[in-house]
This record gives C-alpha cells, sequence and structure tokens, in this order.
C-alpha cells in the first residue's frame, strides 16, 4: 500500500506561496506530478530563502526528503533526521510518518527503518509510530528483503 503525498500539511501550497514560490515551482505539486528532480531543485531554492527552524522550513524539509525519496533515499534521510535531531521541539509522530511512507513508496526500507527507529525511539508509546512500525514490518517481509528483515530483527522489531 502506498502512503505516498499523505498527511502533508494543508498550509503548504500556502507556506510556498508565501516565501516566494508560485504554482510551477510547488515542490508538493512536482512530487505529485513525478517531477521528483524539479522537486528536489525547488525545494532546495525555497529552503535557502526560508528562516532556519520556522514552521516554513519544517514544512520544506518534508517535502524535500519525500521528493529526495525517489532517487537519492539516504539523503532523505539524513535532511529529515538532521531537521528532527536540530529542532525536536517542531517534530511530531506524524512527520516521521510522513518521511518513512515517503521512503516506503520507493522501497527504500533500510532508510525507512533508520527514521522509523529514531521515531520509536522518542515516542516509545506513541499508537502514529507503533502504526508505522507494522506498516513497515509488513512492508518488508511482503518485499522478501533480506537486509531490511536482517536491520528490523536486529532492531528488536520483529
Amino acid at each position: 500500500m502506498q502512503f505516498k503525498n499523505i498527511l502533508l500539511p494543508l498550509s503548504l501550497s500556502l507556506t510556498l506561496a508565501a516565501c516566494g514560490g508560485n504554482e510551477s515551482a510547488d515542490p508538493a505539486q512536482l512530487i505529485q506530478q513525478g517531477q521528483y528532480g524539479a522537486a528536489i531543485e525547488a525545494s532546495e531554492s525555497q529552503l535557502a530563502s526560508v528562516e532556519a527552524g520556522s514552521a516554513d522550513h519544517k514544512e520544506l524539509v518534508i517535502v524535500y526528503a519525500e521528493a529526495l525519496a525517489e532517487s537519492r533515499p539516504d539523503e532523505s534521510r539524513d535532511a529529515f533526521l538532521a531537521f528532527a535531531t536540530e529542532h525536536p521541539d517542531m517534530v511530531e509522530p506524524v512527520d516521521y510518518k510522513y518521511v518513512v511512507s515517503g521512503l516506503r513508496t520507493h522501497a527504500a526500507y533500510l532508510q525507512a527503518i533508520d527514521v522509523m527507529d529514531a521515531g520509536k525511539k522518542r515516542w516509545a508509546e506513541d499508537s502514529t509510530i507503533d502504526e508505522l512500525v507494522d506498516a513497515l514490518k509488513q512492508d518488508i517481509a511482503n518485499s522478501g528483503d533480506a537486509d531490511s528483515m536482517a536491520k528490523m530483527k536486529g532492531l528488536g522489531y520483529m
């Protein structure tokens, strides 16, 4: 099951317009059109012009992570986890779910495990994170990805 573009904050389009983006440079819209490279470029351009640690920054990082998930999953994971580490008060379990869902969409299970595990360590008892763990376990079991299965077992999730 694909979770692409779920839970995208409704304010994203307004946020992007406020930081100088136009509709053709809306990274979220480019992702929906399957234009991941263009979404990466638009995200990078807009990230350079927003205040670090702002709500706009957070939303762009999440969209940027989704755009990167298609071709550069290590960078997707790293971009989100760096933001989550630098701004722990700004991220919520749903943000982890969104990023993991983008990675799952592109079968980037090893990177999805890293993001999920970071969320689980932070919110051990959160139902959103628990659902995420279960969905990722199911995807990995269905995929037959031995490396991802071994990683989940090694972390104690399977």
